[in-house]
């Protein structure tokens, strides 16, 4: 015999714990993908505010030094890098807006994977259903 085969029913009771592992750790997975998602839009979102706050400080530099007489080159620096650091900020907020979508998307696959396969996996654990030989399957 080339493959080790389940027998009896300790065979069925090994495949349907692995396939409840399965579906759970695919419901997980998915969960865990959502929630990653989620938290990288908010960590992007806090840079953003960051970054912005940062410019508005960097414009409020370049204030106080024009009016201090400071060399028109130094002023002019620090207007650019305000205008630098605004000009990512459009594009922070595409990246949280797609992680924010990205999120949902893993989480409306979770639930549907939960309402496609939970039932099955309910029935299966609970031994409640005949269940067709898996090898019947495998080359299909």
């Amino acid at each position: 015999m080339s493959e080790i085969e389940p027998a009896g029913v300790g065979g069925r009771i090994a495949h349907l714990i692995g396939d409840g592992v399965t579906f759970t750790i695919v419901t997980v997975r998915l969960t865990a993908a959502s929630v990653a998602m989620a938290a990288l839009s908010q960590a992007v979102r806090g840079a953003y505010s960051y970054v912005e706050g940062c410019a508005t400080s960097v414009d409020r530099l370049a204030d106080t030094a024009a009016s201090l007489h400071v060399d028109a080159d130094v002023i002019a620096a620090h207007r650019d890098a305000a205008a630098v650091m605004r000009s990512v900020l459009a594009e922070a907020e595409e990246l949280a807006n797609e992680a924010a979508e990205m999120s949902g998307d893993f989480r409306q696959a979770a639930d549907g994977h939960e309402a496609d396969y939970g039932p099955v996996a309910a029935a299966m654990q609970t031994g409640g259903a005949d269940v067709a030989d898996r090898t019947y399957y495998s080359n299909r």
